[in-house]
């Protein structure tokens, strides 16, 4: 039993309500002070730079560790997905794309705003980062949530290619103490195998198929995603426990 241990992955850490997972948060910059205005003496600097120059620089440095930050979250996702051993070939090629997108549009980034001179191009690329790639919002979620589904999908995979060997252990108990038990066990196994292969399955066509552009209007996808997966992770749970019990008949056993 010990090889259909389930695995807790992203479903443990639903939030009460339903809320979405405890992603890391959005750092949000305050907005650039427009350069090159004319300050309170009326005065550009050489570089037209005024006295907001303090506010550009602190803002101008905040954004760089913003964008360092999702190209450390990129790697991390990057990683999950090659370690992921369930992954559909071609989820695995939706979701490499779409961190390879987000990975070349950051680093771009990271190269350019060092450069920026005025608060209307800090704005312009932090703009970018966030509405052209939602690394947090969206591709952080569509990466754990489509590797949990496809995990939960194999994992029942392996329990309803177990149905027939179950089947046929009950059978030989008829007539022994332990058959009703495990009688009953087995009815409520293929109904909870039966129900956590419903819920998988519905998880991952909706959730890889969300673009950055689709934020905020996508949130309730992946919240419906979340409350699927764990309502699949707690009916496999079942489901294992069931196929323990149905062991346990053959032995005699007669319990709950």
């Amino acid at each position: 039993m010990s090889k259909r241990m389930l695995k807790t992955g992203l479903v443990g850490v639903v939030l009460a309500g339903a809320s979405l997972l405890a992603f890391p948060a959005v750092v949000s910059a305050a907005t650039p002070s427009a350069t090159g205005a004319t300050g309170a003496s009326g005065a550009k600097g050489a570089t037209g730079v005024t006295s907001t120059s303090a506010n550009f620089n602190k803002n101008q440095q905040a954004l760089e560790t913003q964008l360092a930050a999702r190209l450390t979250q990129l790697t991390r996702l990057s990683a999950d997905v090659k370690a992921a051993t369930d992954l559909s070939a071609a989820h695995l090629a939706v979701l490499d794309l779409n961190i390879a997108t987000a990975t070349t549009s950051i680093t771009s980034l990271s190269a350019k705003v060092p450069t920026d001179t005025t608060g209307a191009e800090l704005a312009a690329d932090r703009a970018t980062m966030l509405k052209d790639n939602r690394v947090y919002a969206v591709l952080t979620p569509q990466v754990f949530l489509t590797i949990e589904a496809d995990t939960t999908s194999s994992q029942v995979a392996s329990f309803e290619a177990n149905e027939s060997t179950l089947q046929s252990s009950v059978n030989v108990l008829q007539g022994q103490p332990g058959y009703k038990n495990a009688e009953n066990h087995y009815a409520n196994f293929t109904k909870r195998v039966n129900a956590a292969a419903s819920a998988s399955s519905n998880v991952t066509v909706d959730v890889i198929a969300q673009t950055p552009s689709d934020y905020p209007g996508d949130t309730h996808i992946f919240v419906k995603a979340n409350e699927a997966l764990l309502s699949a992770n707690v009916d496999l749970a079942y489901a294992s426990y069931d196929e323990s019990v149905i062991g346990l008949a053959s032995g005699g056993y007669t319990g709950p």
